[in-house]
């Protein structure tokens, strides 16, 4: 390991030279008790689902240098994914290629043009991103989905980040202090209220105790998010039969609405990566395309996508719920 300080000037020039919108540099020390404490209990209560990746490695997760040994120094990085147009029937995250590739492939560049020692992680280890994305003033954490919106691009970013073995010449500040530890999990559902659209109708689940109410989906709880009750969830990570209260909306892969609903979506606009703009292939897909879709179809439709996370099976289940057969 050198003994020479990161330039942090440097690395964030190069990073928005590769596409990124936003770098930020966080000192690599244990994750602060109470979002620790708030991890440790939303697993408690159940809120992963099947996730259960998300219940190995939890000593990692909070304590940085037992998953990169050495490690110094935490970039963070946000890249804007806001498709110009889009397949209305699939998350805004999905409409292109998949980030995993289009994200680590860029990462990998940025190592090795500033000659950075250590290990690049977009969503695929065990890392509390958005306490590590806020950590570093990469932005700022909005009030109900948990969110991490990034001034002037809003909530549509993917993260990522860079465990490395030096320390940096400066680390930077959290752009505000949180209310509440972030909610935890894949996705949220924020105000119903505050849906922009009558048709995107949330999944009903009988009425009384536990009801949808006027304001609040339940899948966001006080305690973070309950994966249970998130139709991201149930479309993408869940494998078996969907819930038979589970209604669909707009979307039959992910679901946009708590995105849509925070205010901060308000600052989204188009992304300049090609990578994230979907096929005209996808674009021109109707209701009835879904319902025929072959497998074959599918193979060629989503090859590269992080679409194919729910496989085929899953995704005619989801398409046969979203048109009500």
């Amino acid at each position: 390991m050198s003994s020479a300080l990161l330039n942090s000037k440097d690395i964030k020039a190069q990073a928005l030279r590769l596409g990124f919108v936003r770098c930020g540099l966080a000192k690599a020390e244990p994750v602060a008790q109470p979002f620790a404490a708030r991890f440790r209990r939303w697993l408690e209560l159940g809120f992963c689902a099947d996730m259960d990746y998300m219940r190995r490695g939890v000593e990692m997760r909070l304590q940085p240098d037992l998953l990169v040994p050495g490690v110094r120094t935490i970039v963070c990085l946000a890249m804007n994914f806001m498709p110009a147009r889009h397949q209305p029937a699939i998350s805004l995250y999905a409409q292109g290629q998949d980030y995993h590739d289009v994200m680590r492939q860029k990462m990998r560049q940025l190592m090795e043009a500033m000659q950075l020692e250590g290990r690049a992680f977009v969503d695929t280890a065990p890392v509390l991103e958005r306490y590590w994305a806020w950590k570093s003033g990469l932005g700022t954490i909005t009030p109900k989905g948990g969110f991490i919106s990034v001034p002037g691009y809003g909530p549509t970013v993917f993260l990522g980040e860079l465990f490395l073995t030096a320390e940096a010449d400066l680390y930077d500040s959290p752009l505000e202090s949180p209310l509440f530890a972030p909610p935890l999990g894949e996705c949220s559902i924020a105000a119903k209220a505050s849906l922009s659209s009558k048709n995107e109708a949330l999944p009903q689940r009988g009425s009384g105790e536990g009801a949808f109410g006027d304001t609040i989906c339940p899948a966001l709880t006080s305690d973070g998010l309950d994966a249970r009750r998130c139709i991201s969830y149930q479309t993408i990570e869940h494998r078996g039969p969907l819930p038979e209260d589970l209604r669909l909306g707009t979307t039959f892969y992910g679901c946009d609405r708590c995105l849509r609903a925070t205010p901060q979506f308000a600052e989204a606009h188009p992304t300049s990566e090609p990578a994230f703009q979907p096929s005209e292939a996808l674009l021109q897909m109707k209701p009835a395309d879904w319902l025929g879709l072959t497998e074959e179809q599918y193979r060629r439709l989503f090859k590269g996508s992080a679409v194919k996370r729910a496989k085929y099976e899953g995704l005619m289940r989801n398409i046969k719920r979203w048109l009500g057969q």
